[in-house]
């Protein structure tokens, strides 16, 4: 309880920082909104000339991108820390961190909170009620979906900033895989096959992050959500450990390659 207490300290902190100046807070919620609004657009155009790609039709789309979309909005806005932690440890930040009780890679998160991610998540569940074509039945998937979700997406973007322990260029690197992460799961699951298939469950856990909680709410059962909820146990653990070796090589004062 007092490690939750002090998290949330300090990510209520966070977000305070983040509604301090109201017109850019504004501008990043609203544009985040809209950018959202334009992608369904564009996949409603689509659907007008395809009705179905793979068995996969609008409302498995809008499925797809509600709990996509409220995942990206949660973690930005509890985890905002995430989004640039390889340069948090490239610049030497986590030396206070070591000199405070508690563990570290908590703080890290929580010192960050994303102004436009409030955008996700006012048009996350939006697209989910509208399109998605639930009912009041099936919110535990839903929150289920999306609790797991959120935890692979993190756990991911943790393991790849943790490169910039042993790697003085990881900054923009991890970056570009927590992006290329997120835009392999805004796909129908049904494009995938072979190596992308592979990709897609695996070194970049799009199928896992998007794919599997809609499995879990197109079909669901006690096999789906031992997918999910096993796999977000998994990638959480990969990226407590990869943490926790780079952290022991930070305290010993190595230095990252260039």
């Amino acid at each position: 309880m007092r490690f939750l207490s002090t998290y949330a300290a300090l990510i209520g902190a966070a977000i305070r920082t983040s509604l301090a100046d109201r017109a850019n807070f504004l501008l990043q919620a609203v544009g985040m909104m809209v950018n959202n609004g334009f992608f369904l657009l564009l996949w409603f155009l689509f659907f007008a000339g395809f009705r179905s790609v793979g068995g996969w039709g609008l409302s498995d789309l809008a499925r797809l991108l509600g709990v996509g979309v409220t995942m990206v909005g949660v973690s930005g806005v509890f985890f905002g820390g995430y989004r640039d932690m390889a340069a948090t440890i490239l610049r030497g930040e986590p030396d206070g961190l070591l000199t405070q009780p508690g563990p570290v890679l908590p703080r890290l998160l929580a010192r960050d909170s994303i102004a436009s991610a409030w955008g996700d998540l006012a048009t996350g569940p939006l697209i989910m009620i509208s399109f998605g074509g639930l009912s009041i039945g099936s919110l535990p998937a839903v929150l289920t979906g999306i609790a797991a979700a959120t935890v692979i997406y993190v756990s991911a973007a943790v393991t790849f900033a943790s490169m910039a322990f042993w790697i003085a260029g990881a900054r923009s690197f991890a970056r570009d895989l927590t992006d290329f992460t997120l835009l392999f799961s805004t796909y129908p699951g049904s494009i995938y096959s072979g190596m992308t298939k592979v990709i897609a469950y695996t070194v970049l856990p799009a199928g896992f992050i998007v794919l599997a909680p809609v499995r879990l709410l197109r079909e669901p059962g006690w096999e789906t959500l031992a997918v999910v909820i096993g796999s977000s146990a998994a990638y959480a653990a990969i990226a407590a450990g990869v943490f926790a070796l780079g952290l022991r090589r930070y305290r010993r004062g190595a230095a990252p390659a260039a």
